[in-house]
C-alpha cells in the first residue's frame, strides 16, 4: 500500500492533469504493471497472487462468451436443420458448412441413428471439455 501511496505521488508531481485522472481511475481499478510484476516475486505470498489472478480476471466474461459460444452453435445447428426436424443429417451438416458437426459425425451419433440432435452435439462437446 505504501508502494501505491508513493507511486500515485510522483505520478502527480510529474504527469499533466489530464493523464494524472486518468492514471488514478487506472490505478483504482486495473492491476498495473509493475502490480502484477511483484506478482512473480517469490516472497509475495501465493494466496496473494492467486487473489490478484482472480481479481484481475472479469467473472462474468466467461459466462457470457459460453452463452454467446452457444448462440452461436445453436444457430449454425438451426441453419443446417433445413427441414426444422430438430436434427441434422450428416449431409446436411456438409451443405450448411456446419463443418464440427459433419468432421465428427460418426462421435456424436452415439446411437447411430443417422441423425443428430443439438443435445447430442452439446453431450459431445461437454465429454470433450466444453463447458456449457
Amino acid at each position: 500500500m505504501k508502494s501505491l501511496l508513493t507511486f500515485l505521488a510522483i505520478a502527480a508531481a510529474i504527469l499533466p492533469p489530464a493523464v494524472q485522472a486518468q492514471s488514478v481511475v487506472n490505478a483504482a481499478t486495473t492491476p498495473t504493471r509493475q502490480g502484477m510484476a511483484q506478482l512473480g516475486d517469490p516472497y509475495v505470498p501465493a494466496h496473494v497472487k492467486a487473489a490478484a489472478r482472480v481479481a484481475a480476471t472479469p467473472a462474468a466474461a466467461g459466462a457470457s462468451l459460453q452463452e454467446r459460444a452457444l448462440q452461436k452453435l445453436q444457430a449454425k445447428f438451426s441453419e443446417a436443420d433445413s427441414n426444422d426436424s430438430g436434427s441434422v443429417t450428416k449431409a446436411q451438416a456438409q451443405q450448411a458448412g456446419f463443418g464440427f458437426v459433419a468432421n465428427n459425425f460418426e462421435q456424436i451419433d452415439v446411437n447411430h441413428a443417422g441423425r443428430v440432435t443439438f443435445d447430442n452435439v452439446k453431450a459431445y462437446m461437454r465429454a470433450n471439455g466444453a463447458n456449457f
